[in-house]
C-alpha cells in the first residue's frame, strides 16, 4: 500500500493513487492501439491471401474434420489443402490463362470490327445505322482514335504483368495460410478467445456469425455467380461466337452488379448479331441470357444460403461493392464479415444491456 505523506489526506493520497491508474491504463491502451496498427500495417501486403485463406479453411473445414478422424494432423491439412487446390485453383489458373489468350484475340477482332471499312460493312445493310456511321466519320477520326486506345491497352500491359506476379505470390500465401488454418485451427481459435475481451459464449455467437457469414457470401456471391458465368459462356460457345471463356469470365464478374448485371455482357453481343445479320442467334442469346443467366441465382441463392443468411441481401451487396473498392479481392469475403462482426457486437451489447435491465 502507497504510503501517505504528512500533508496528504487519505482523500487526496487517494486521488493520487487513481490518476497514476489511469496514466497506466491510458498509456496501454495507447501502446495496443499503436501495436494493433503496425500489424495491421504487417498483414496488409499479405491481406488477400490470408482473408482468402480463412475463407476457404471454413468451406473446406467439413471435409479436412472427416480426414482428421482417421489421419494425423499434418496429413489431414495437407489432403485437404490438394483437394482444394485441385478443386478450386487448378481450374481457376486454367480458366485465367484461357481468358487472357482470348483477350488478345478479342482485341485484334473489335480493333478489326470498329475500323471504318468493318463497320461500313457491318452498317451497309441498314441505311439508317449506314446514314449514322457515315455522319460519326465526318465528324471523327476513327483510326486516330483507334490507335490512342490500341496505346492505352498496351500500356497496361506492364501493369497486367505486375498484377499476375502478385496473384501467384497471394496464391501462394494462401496456401501456406490454409494449411496451417486446418492443421491448427482449434489452437488459433482458443487464442483468439483467450485474447478478446468478450465471455466464451459472446465469443462463439461472434464466431459462429462469422463463419455463417463467410458460406454465405461464398456460396451466394462466388458460386452463384460462376454458375452464371459458366452457363453465360457455354452459350457462347455453342453459338459459336468468340471468347466464350473471356465472356463468361466477365458475366460471372458483371453478375455481381444489380439491375444489369451479367446484361453487359451478352447484350451488346445479342445487339452485334443482330446488326450482323444472325437473327436466330441472337434470339437465342437474348431468351438465354434474360431468362436463364440473370435469373439462375433467384433460384440458387435461397437453396445454397437461405437458411444460414442472417444479414439482409441488400447489406450483403453494399458490404461486397464497398469491400472491393476498400480492399481490392479480398473484399469480397472481408466485406461481408466486417458487416456481420458489427452486428454481432452490437448484439453483444444489447444482451448485456438487457441483462442489466433484469437484474436491476
Amino acid at each position: 500500500m502507497p504510503k501517505i505523506a504528512e500533508h496528504q489526506s487519505p482523500a487526496e493520497a487517494r486521488g493520487g493513487v487513481y490518476s497514476g491508474t489511469y496514466v497506466r491504463d491510458g498509456t496501454l491502451l495507447l501502446m495496443t492501439g499503436l501495436a494493433l496498427y503496425l500489424c495491421w500495417l504487417l498483414a496488409l501486403p499479405l491481406l488477400s491471401g490470408i482473408v482468402w485463406a480463412l475463407a476457404l479453411a471454413v468451406v473446406a473445414y467439413p471435409l479436412h474434420f472427416r480426414l482428421e478422424r482417421w489421419l494425423w494432423p499434418n496429413a489431414a491439412a495437407f489432403l485437404s489443402l490438394l483437394a482444394v487446390a485441385v478443386v478450386l485453383l487448378a481450374p481457376g489458373a486454367v480458366l485465367v490463362q484461357k481468358a487472357a489468350e482470348e483477350l488478345g484475340g478479342t482485341l485484334i477482332s473489335i480493333t478489326q470490327a470498329f475500323s471504318p471499312g468493318g463497320l461500313h460493312e457491318m452498317t451497309s445493310r441498314y441505311p439508317l445505322l449506314s446514314q449514322i456511321f457515315d455522319w460519326f466519320a465526318e465528324r471523327f477520326e476513327w483510326n486516330d482514335e483507334l490507335k490512342r486506345a490500341s496505346g492505352a491497352v498496351a500500356g497496361k500491359a506492364t501493369t497486367f504483368v505486375g498484377g499476375s506476379i502478385r496473384a501467384v505470390t497471394q496464391a501462394v500465401i494462401m496456401l501456406i495460410a490454409l494449411f496451417y488454418f486446418l492443421r491448427d485451427r482449434r489452437v488459433l481459435l482458443d487464442l483468439l478467445q483467450r485474447l478478446l475481451p468478450l465471455s466464451r459464449t459472446e465469443t462463439n455467437r461472434l464466431f459462429a456469425r462469422v463463419s455463417e457469414t463467410i458460406r454465405a457470401t461464398l456460396y451466394g456471391n462466388v458460386v452463384v455467380k460462376l454458375v452464371q458465368g459458366l452457363l453465360g459462356g457455354c452459350m457462347f460457345w455453342i453459338l459459336g461466337l468468340p471468347a466464350p471463356v473471356l465472356s463468361g469470365t466477365a458475366m460471372a464478374m458483371f453478375a455481381m452488379l444489380p439491375i444489369v448485371g451479367t446484361s453487359i455482357i451478352w447484350g451488346p453481343a445479342a445487339v452485334l448479331l443482330l446488326i450482323q445479320g444472325s437473327w436466330m442467334k441472337a434470339i437465342i442469346l437474348a431468351l438465354w441470357g434474360s431468362l436463364v443467366v440473370s435469373m439462375i441465382d433467384n433460384f440458387l441463392f435461397p437453396i445454397l444460403v437461405a437458411s444460414s443468411l442472417r444479414l439482409h441481401t441488400l447489406a450483403i451487396l453494399f458490404s461486397v461493392l464497398g469491400g472491393l473498392v476498400a480492399f481490392g479481392l479480398a473484399g469480397i469475403v472481408l466485406g461481408p464479415i466486417v458487416v456481420a462482426s458489427t452486428v454481432a457486437f452490437l448484439e453483444i451489447w444489447r444482451h448485456r444491456a438487457e441483462d442489466a435491465e433484469a437484474r436491476s
